[in-house]
């Protein structure tokens, strides 16, 4: 088999009697040591109104072989794509290009989601007709530990506190198809850096909230508390919390980007990541 029949492959399964609700993007990129727990807690889902679309976003390792090993035979709707141009944004714009449904989530290949993820998604949009988003609370601990209720309360008390800023990851994001078109959509032609998470709830959530649940949540690995080379720093991070909402397009696009383009934060640092940089190489470019 050819490498772009290999890597550009729409499974078998993927022709449902009735179109999936929900497209769940994966990219990935040399995840080989994270990527099946991830596939394998999305094949275990409760509820099957989905389709997902995983992008191989050139990976050397092998990840590919291990995506296509443990989906080809797993029930599920999906597709399997290659994207060439470096950087998790263009892989994320690839897969959300393969998409045709009502409502769209984005998925990391190191984060684990609960059997229930999927159904609480449909469950909290068809309970909330105008909310435009659905965010999951990203937990470090196991569900039910003392650690994990009170990462909730945390996450929670601030949506509740700032109910126009985004405390989640896209790795957590769930949109309604029609509101992320709306709204621009995912787009390095307006914004290439970083955060771009962010950034796009600011655009989305003016023309409808964001919902929280206790019972929504997903684990990403611990190497995600390591982010400090890709991210805002603790000045930037805290105006974001005070600037009101109407001038959050000035704060991403008139304060934020020059910073960030200055630090050549682009989206395409993320491939760098800082989870893979020693203590040493961290401390020096610190």
């Amino acid at each position: 088999m050819g490498y772009a029949r290999q890597h550009h492959f729409i499974g078998a399964t993927d022709l449902p009697d009735t179109a999936p609700r929900l497209t769940i993007v994966l990219p990935y990129y040399n995840e080989e040591a994270f990527i099946g727990a991830t596939l394998q807690s999305l094949i275990a889902q409760t509820s099957r109104d989905f389709r997902l679309v995983v992008v191989n976003n050139r990976s050397s390792d092998g990840s590919p072989a291990l995506v296509e090993s443990l989906l080809a035979d797993s029930g599920l709707a999906y597709a399997h794509v290659l994207e060439e141009t470096p950087g998790f944004l263009p892989a994320l714009v690839r897969g959300i290009a393969e998409a045709d449904s009502e409502l769209l989530a984005v998925a990391n290949a190191d984060v684990i989601y609960p059997p229930h993820y999927v159904a609480t998604i449909l469950r909290l949009f068809d309970a909330n007709p105008l909310a435009t988003s659905v965010m999951a609370i990203d937990l470090y601990d196991p569900e039910g530990t003392e650690l994990a209720d009170k990462r909730k309360q945390q996450v929670l008390g601030a949506a509740r506190f700032l109910p126009k800023k985004c405390h989640a990851g896209s790795y957590a994001q769930a949109y309604r198809m029609d509101a992320y078109r709306s709204c621009g959509g995912f787009d390095p032609a307006i914004w290439p850096y970083v955060l771009e998470d962010h950034e796009i709830m600011a655009r989305l959530m003016r023309t409808g909230p964001s919902v929280y649940d206790r019972q929504h949540y997903c684990h990403p690995s611990p190497r995600r508390t390591n982010t400090a080379q890709v991210s805002w720093n603790q000045l930037e991070k805290i105006l974001y919390g005070l600037v009101p909402f109407p001038l959050l397009g000035w704060f991403f696009h008139g304060f934020l980007a020059p910073r960030f383009a200055r630090r050549k934060l682009m989206n395409a640092a993320l491939r760098q990541r800082s989870w893979d940089v020693d203590q040493t190489d961290a401390g020096a470019a610190g």
